[in-house]
C-alpha cells in the first residue's frame, strides 16, 4: 500500500493556556484502508478528522499528502486540495434544501477546475446511480428519507472521485437498519480502492472497518485491528 496521509507530531490547541485538544499525533494512512476513529466525547476525534480533512489547521506539526507537506499552504490552496482529494460526509447530511438532488451532487464539481462543465451532469448521474438514487435526481432533499439524504451526501462526496472519504458520524441520525445499509455502501466503495475514515460512537459501525484508532485525552490510545 502507498502512503496517502502522514501526520507528524500534530497538536491542536484553541488557546495558549488551555490543555491541547490533540497532542503529538503521529499517524500514517495508506491507500485503500478503512479506519474507524473512536473515543469519548471531548477526546479530540472530531478535531483529528477535521485536521485530516483540511477543515481545521494544527497548532503544531506537519501534514503530508502523498509525501508533499501541505502545512504551509494558504487556506485557499488547502480548500482546492480538499475539493480535489477529499470527500466529506456529515451526520446532518448538509444538503442544500433549495436545490434538487442532482444540483446538490453537481455542486462540488463547480470548484474543481480539472472537471469540465460539460461533464457535470453525466458525472453527477453516475454518482447517483452508484448509490441507487438516480431516479430521485429531480427531487428536493425534503422529499427524501434520512437514509436517502445520506446516500445523496455520499454521491456528492464521490463525484470528484476523491482518494479519501471522511465520514463524521454518518449513521448518527439513522435507524439501525438504514445505518447498516449506509455503512455497507461505504465499505463497498473502500473495497474498490477508496480510503475511508469514519468517526463514530457506534461499535457496530467501527467493526465494519479493518483498522481502529482510539483517541483518549487528545492522544492515540490504540491503533490496530
Amino acid at each position: 500500500m502507498e502512503q496517502l496521509i502522514t501526520l507528524e507530531q500534530v497538536s491542536k490547541s484553541f488557546s495558549a493556556n488551555a490543555k491541547p485538544v490533540l497532542e503529538d499525533i503521529d499517524l500514517t494512512i495508506n491507500d485503500g484502508e478503512s479506519i474507524a476513529i473512536l473515543g469519548p466525547s471531548g477526546s479530540g476525534k472530531s478535531t483529528l478528522l477535521s485536521i485530516i480533512g483540511l477543515l481545521d489547521e494544527p497548532t503544531a506539526g506537519d501534514y503530508l499528502l502523498r509525501s508533499e507537506n501541505i502545512t504551509a499552504l494558504t487556506r485557499k490552496q488547502k480548500s482546492l486540495v480538499r475539493n480535489a482529494h477529499i470527500g466529506w460526509i456529515f451526520q446532518n447530511f448538509n444538503l442544500i434544501a433549495s436545490m434538487t438532488v442532482l444540483e446538490n451532487v453537481v455542486q462540488p464539481m463547480r470548484f474543481n477546475k480539472a472537471i469540465k462543465s460539460s461533464e457535470y451532469i453525466d458525472r453527477a448521474k453516475e454518482a447517483l446511480n452508484d448509490v441507487g438514487l438516480l431516479d430521485k435526481h429531480a427531487t428536493t432533499p425534503d422529499k427524501l428519507s434520512g437514509g436517502q439524504q445520506q446516500r445523496v451526501a455520499i454521491a456528492r462526496a464521490l463525484v470528484n472521485k476523491p482518494a479519501l472519504i471522511l465520514a463524521d458520524e454518518p449513521t448518527g441520525n439513522l435507524d439501525q437498519a438504514t445505518g447498516d445499509e449506509v455503512m455497507a455502501l461505504l465499505q463497498a466503495l473502500c473495497d474498490k480502492g477508496s480510503t475511508l475514515i469514519v468517526v463514530t460512537h457506534d461499535e457496530s459501525v467501527a467493526q465494519r472497518c479493518k483498522r481502529r484508532i482510539r483517541i483518549l485525552d487528545g492522544r492515540i490510545d490504540y491503533d490496530g485491528k
